[in-house]
């Protein structure tokens, strides 16, 4: 399941990027700084981020899930340091949804 997550956030990426200028262009790599010192993101970047994940998730992977519920807005500079703990965060809701 980690795999497919990650593929569908590069996909989020990709779609990201065709709306920034290459310079700004976010590279598909797990290590990829999101938000904190180094992060690639503003406000509205991350808020497309979290909206296109959203989107992508439910028709990818076939479950919805939320990103600004107050659970992942409590913790949002660990959720969204790096591509990574994005991943690894989903794959969380998503069990949770599976085991829940």
């Amino acid at each position: 399941m980690h795999e497919k997550i990650t593929q569908m956030l590069f996909s989020v990426i990709d779609e990201l990027n065709q709306l920034r200028p290459p310079e700004e262009h976010l590279q598909k790599d797990l290590e990829t700084p999101l938000t904190g010192d180094f992060g690639r993101l503003d406000s509205a970047g991350l808020i497309n981020l979290i909206v296109v994940t959203e989107q992508q998730t439910a028709e990818k992977l076939g479950i919805p899930i939320l990103l600004t519920d107050d659970r992942t807005m409590s913790q949002v500079n660990q959720v969204f340091h790096t591509l990574g703990t994005l991943a690894d965060y989903i794959h969380l809701l998503l069990q949770e949804k599976r085991d829940g």
